[in-house]
């Protein structure tokens, strides 16, 4: 009976070992499978990588945690929750005091009561003697933008507008926003005229614009990481141009996903890009690497000695007009949206301011 039983059991234990043995197979065939696609992702194949080694590859910095700099400041300020008309924003460095006081004795004085002033200053790693005297100065006049996490550099200047666009989104209501260099001067009683009568009260990005700039490839600006054209992207040179303030809430509001280039105002114009502005190119913003010279009609002029302010500053108190003698030493040019930004900007007309 055993024999019989064990007889009619031999079939079935038969039958269920075939199973056991083809999932073995089956699970032995994917795991080699598993494997072997895992090997094949880790060898060094030039077109498989992580993430992080195809950022490299394509020599694109990982994205900079910007929090470990931005919404670091000290200001004694006059107008922290005051709603102004016009914030100017002037990007200065820790020892030129000469210069921001030139600025505060000349064209600054002439600011209006819905208008307000600060210069941008990193403090990180400064010496006890600069950092004593900058305190002493914003004492005095309560117009330092001190960021304590940004060591004060050429290279920082990026750093520093978006920081000052942060700021001046969190602490001050605005209608318009200027930005500046220390070695700018600016017709504050026409530029504040214009901006009352301006059409465009929001979307605006207002100065005078290039959009041929090659990208630097070499000193101190090159740009290794600007992969997105062979040029730099339209921008308003830095020397001085306006924002609405919807445009600096744009800034602000995204700084944790915006490049840091090496150039504040080409940075700028990269940020500023994909969105439907109105850009108003305007030859009376004196604003490139170089002054075009002296003409009446700008209203903002860059590279501007300290001596060279205190002219203009006295000639418009005595005669009303910027220039005792008006002169050009480049020639200008209208920017014609209508064909490729390198074709932009064609310097053929000296009626041009």
């Amino acid at each position: 009976m055993k024999n019989r039983e064990n007889m009619r059991r031999a079939p079935g234990l038969m039958i269920c070992r075939r199973p056991v043995r083809n999932a073995v197979f089956v699970l032995s065939c994917v795991g080699a499978f598993i494997l072997g696609c895992l090997l094949t992702m880790m060898s060094v194949d030039p077109m498989s990588c992580d993430i992080y080694q195809c950022t490299e590859k394509i020599k694109h910095t990982a994205p900079e945690d910007t929090n470990s700099w931005l919404g670091s400041w000290d200001r004694y300020g006059k107008v922290a929750e005051k709603s102004v008309f016009l914030i100017i924003v002037i990007l200065s460095a820790p020892g030129n005091i000469e210069q921001r006081n030139v600025m505060r004795q000349t064209w600054l004085s002439e600011e209006k009561s819905d208008t307000h002033h600060f210069f941008v200053i990193g403090t990180s790693s400064l010496s006890p003697d600069v950092n004593s005297s900058l305190q002493v100065e914003q004492k005095r006049y309560g117009d330092l933008l001190l960021l304590h996490n940004i060591v004060d550099s050429y290279q920082a200047l990026t750093k520093k507008l978006l920081a000052s666009f942060v700021y001046v989104h969190y602490s001050i209501r605005f209608r318009f926003l200027l930005k500046c260099d220390d070695d700018t001067y600016v017709q504050l009683p026409q530029l504040h005229k214009e901006l009352k009568n301006v059409p465009y009260k929001q979307r605006l990005y207002w100065g005078f614009f290039d959009g041929r700039a090659t990208i630097e490839k070499s000193g101190p600006w090159k740009e290794k990481d600007y992969i997105l054209c062979d040029r730099y992207l339209p921008y308003a040179l830095g020397g001085g141009y306006v924002v609405s303030s919807d445009v600096a809430t744009f800034v602000a509001t995204n700084s944790k996903y915006l490049k840091i280039y090496k150039n504040e105002d080409t940075s700028l114009g990269t940020w500023l890009a994909p969105l439907d502005l109105h850009r108003v190119h305007d030859p009376r913003f004196d604003t490139e690497y170089k002054s075009r010279g002296c003409n009446n009609k700008y209203i903002v002029t860059h590279k501007q000695s300290t001596i060279h302010m205190r002219e203009k500053f006295s000639s418009l108190k005595t005669t009303n007009l910027l220039c005792r003698d008006q002169f050009q030493v480049r020639k200008s040019y209208l920017y014609n949206w209508n064909v490729p930004p390198s074709q932009c900007c064609v310097r053929n007309n000296t009626s041009v301011p």
